[in-house]
């Protein structure tokens, strides 16, 4: 029931959702929602909206309504005109708003919080960008309804129209109170020196038709929360991986595809590969996961087409340009390219084989990296210091603060998954004879990777082995993980080390890890990485910092080295913090804000806010679960 005790404002709440209507203004000042109906208090006093605009008819944009009349579960205002609007509470997760007469070009106008990151929306088609000429708008964009709102950390709020004539125009927006450093397209200095208030924006949704109507109605509805089925869907701990599985997907608005994170593209990018393997594992039933998978599959067509080179490599930095070989951004991309689209055969096998020729190509180019023969691939980045000069570009992985190069574990780790990927995918299609040479590659690459990477000094895995033959070594975590997920450690071996790992992390004091896995274990040396202290102090960001992605590949292999109990405490801590704290912070004015990166205090030490962050909670399904997945060879 709508409660009518005060002069100024009705509320109405329940544990799914939490709307305050101003007596005065005719507005919805207040809009909070809870998907999993939980955390109570986190949706009531969190407002999605912008509290001096709301939400509003058309009709009192620009005058107040005269009346206000609240029934039970109804409240209504009417104009000075006779026009009329009523919001009506129709079940636990609805509300609909009624309007008589409104106006055509702004039936309603909602403008979402700048704190909202801003939220992904979601709709069955791709929306039609459209010009703007407000100098503050980043982008403009008219979309169908139905659409879905996904606001990361609360959940998916569904609107629908009853009339087909309706459609939505975003107009998403910087804030003139937030700019910062730029983390964007803009920025093409690795200092990212250059101020853009791009980090904070406001979705600012009106909702239009194509002709004038006599009444409409606009329903909303809060969406259950997104994620793969589980096991025991009673089981509360949980309950953050059920919030925060859907936050991996959050969408660029330029390109519509889904990168790091909503500014940087996933086109052509070295984080492709993660949304691959983590729409393998959907709920069938759920629309949203249909057109997230449809996003990624024109995300990863656009990537072959228009990212790829003459000579097979893939990368960003290729996108529309001529395909000359020439500047290349991250060796992961070119593997996590064809990774992605052997994922995508799992859901659309057609679509996979009709560009199985651009995967071909990429795979030639990284059979090309084995320079020297001995079936590693080498990466065209010496990495005897950071900032090395080399004759295409800097070295760099996902593990960017670094100075990986020429003999790159993290690098080959995704070389040797994507070729054996693709020879699966080849067979398959019953291509055996061209699989081949693809196949010989690989037994050559098993043969000398242990006796490559292998430190006997340390026990563990080198990060690289520079072309100076210096092994840099860090108790790199994924150093070891990846090598077991992908059978490439034997197990016994993969037990012993991450036990050496996990007693090294004790003695560091990083405590339950409850902030994530960090990717080294100790410091890394000033010549092996960027020199910027907020950035590149020990236990700080990459090095030490603890990070949500890592955590996949290192709880995964802990499973598979059949240390489940141990692993299970560190799931289910990480997994509680997810549930209990914002981790979605969305894009930081200025670095070491985001909360996408933790020291192992807590402290915020995140260079932007990055998807990736939610990957390790497929390690639930391919690791605890023992799922068989494309990411785990046992």
């Amino acid at each position: 029931m709508i409660e009518n005790k005060h002069a100024k404002y009705a509320p109405f709440e329940n544990n799914f959702l939490s709307v305050t209507f101003d007596k005065q203004r005719g507005s919805i000042a207040f809009l909070g929602i809870e998907s999993g109906g939980r955390d109570r208090d986190k949706h009531a006093s969190y407002n999605l909206l912008i509290p001096s605009y709301g939400a509003q008819a058309g009709i009192f944009k620009k005058s107040l309504p005269v009346s206000c009349e609240i029934n039970d579960d109804t409240i209504a205002f009417t104009s000075k005109e006779g026009n009329r609007v009523s919001y009506e509470i129709t079940g636990t997760h609805t509300f609909k708003a009624v309007l008589q007469d409104p106006s055509k070009n702004d039936i309603f106008t909602t403008r979402l919080s700048v704190k909202t990151a801003p939220p992904t929306i979601w709709t069955k088609n791709q929306p039609k960008r459209l010009k703007s000429q407000n100098p503050l708008t980043i982008h403009k964009s008219k979309f169908e309804l139905p659409l879905t709102i996904h606001f990361p950390d609360f959940g998916r709020l569904k609107i629908t129209a009853s009339s087909d004539e309706v459609y939505c125009v975003e107009e998403l927006q910087m804030s003139r109170d937030f700019t910062g450093i730029e983390l964007g397209g803009k920025n093409f200095s690795h200092n990212h020196n250059r101020i853009h208030g791009l980090h904070y924006g406001s979705s600012f949704l009106t909702f239009k038709s194509k002709n004038p109507l006599k009444v409409v109605e606009l329903s909303f509805e809060v969406l259950d929360e997104c994620y793969p089925p589980l096991p025991d869907e009673r089981d509360e701990r949980f309950n953050g991986l059920k919030r925060n599985w859907i936050n991996s997907f959050a969408m660029n608005r330029e390109l519509f595809d889904m990168g790091d994170n909503i500014y940087f593209h996933g086109t052509g990018h070295l984080a492709i590969h993660m949304k691959s393997d983590m729409l393998q594992i959907v709920d069938e039933n759920d629309e949203q996961f249909k057109m997230v998978r449809r996003v990624f599959e024109r995300q990863v067509e656009r990537t072959f087409k228009r990212c790829q080179a003459h000579d097979g490599e893939v990368s960003v930095n290729f996108f529309d340009k001529e395909k000359e070989r020439g500047f290349g951004c991250a060796v992961d991309s070119t593997p996590g390219a064809i990774i992605s689209l052997t994922g995508i055969s799992s859901w659309n096998l057609p679509f996979a084989k009709r560009l199985l020729p651009y995967a071909i190509k990429a795979a030639d180019y990284l059979m090309s990296r084995d320079v020297d023969g001995d079936g590693i691939f080498e990466s065209p980045y010496p990495g005897d210091y950071m900032f090395q000069p080399a004759e295409f570009g800097l070295q760099t992985n996902w593990w960017d603060n670094f100075a990986f190069g020429h003999k790159d574990i993290y690098f080959n780790y995704l070389c040797h998954r994507a070729i054996r990927e693709l020879c699966e995918l080849m067979e398959r299609l019953n291509m055996e004879n061209e699989a081949r040479k693809y196949r010989a590659q690989l037994e050559k690459f098993d043969k000398s990777f242990f006796d490559t990477f292998y430190n006997k000094e340390t026990g563990l895995m080198a990060g690289w082995i520079s072309k100076n033959g210096n092994v840099h070594d860090y108790a790199f975590t994924f150093a070891v993980s990846m090598g077991i997920n992908e059978g490439l450690i034997p197990a016994d071996k993969g037990r012993e080390m991450i036990k050496k790992l996990l007693a090294i992390m004790k003695k560091a004091g990083y405590g339950d890890l409850r902030f994530g896995i960090p990717g080294n274990a100790r410091p890394v040396a000033q010549e092996d990485t960027i020199y910027w202290p907020c950035m590149s102090d020990w236990g700080r960001y990459e090095n030490g910092g603890l990070n949500g992605m890592n955590g996949f590949h290192f709880l995964t292999a802990m499973y598979n080295v059949g240390l489940d109990k141990e692993a299970d405490k560190i799931l289910f801590a990480i997994i509680n913090t997810y549930e209990k704290e914002m981790t979605h912070s969305g894009l930081m004015p200025g670095y070491c804000q985001s909360v996408d990166w933790r020291t192992k205090e807590g402290v915020r030490c995140g260079y932007n806010y990055l998807a990736d962050n939610y990957y390790f909670l497929l390690s639930t399904y391919a690791g605890k679960y023992k799922m068989k997945h494309p990411a785990i060879v046992r």
